[in-house]
């Protein structure tokens, strides 16, 4: 229900939240339209042209979100929320807390900007990590530090200088079955079935 009078009632706070994505090509040379359409999130693709057009008419800043150019995976974000994305690639990849040692699960875990967002650390896969409430905790307000290298491994160094590596856990190979070698063939056989 809404009110009547000058307020907004309970649906007047709903606030839409239009996503639409544009492969940076399109914006950048328009001829590319056709080969790389932009995307209107629940709808379909739509042309550049009204793209552009709603990117130039909507008042709230647009979220820029990176993806890999081969797969689609979602890269970067330059806002401090994670997407969707971003948080399954987090949880598969990290699958507990960071912490050296630690076995929460990811899933009951906080997941941490390696380098502070308020001094510049960005909201990338390379900058996030998953830490239970304790380590988080432990990581902000004492004298450990930590430095996230390539691949998503974490450097911890403790107050007195000693540090510890903590790798995410490789997932093992897949299981593949193979058929069995046909049995030799026997040398009295002669081709017909045995009786029953």
């Amino acid at each position: 229900p809404t009110r009547t009078d000058d307020g907004p009632g309970t649906l007047g706070t709903i606030r839409a939240r239009v996503q639409i994505v544009v492969p940076a090509l399109t914006i950048l040379d328009p001829t590319r339209e056709n080969h790389d359409p932009a995307e209107l999130i629940g709808h379909g693709p739509i042309d550049a042209h009204t793209a552009r057009t709603l990117a130039e008419t909507t008042p709230t800043p647009w979220d820029r979100i990176l993806t890999h150019p081969l797969t689609g995976a979602v890269l970067h974000t330059d806002t401090y929320q994670r997407t969707t994305a971003i948080d399954r690639h987090l949880r598969a990849r990290d699958r507990h807390c960071r912490w050296p040692g630690c076995t929460t699960p990811a899933i009951r875990c906080e997941v941490d900007h390696t380098h502070d967002h308020a001094t510049g650390g960005k909201t990338t896969i390379t900058n996030l990590a998953h830490l239970c409430q304790r380590h988080h905790t432990q990581k902000q307000f004492t004298r450990w530090q930590v430095r996230q290298l390539p691949g998503g491994i974490l450097t911890w160094t403790s107050p007195t200088g000693r540090t510890y590596t903590d790798e995410p856990l490789p997932y093992s190979p897949a299981v593949r079955f193979t058929p069995d070698d046909p049995p030799p063939p026997d040398p009295d056989d002669n081709g017909t079935p045995p009786p029953f």
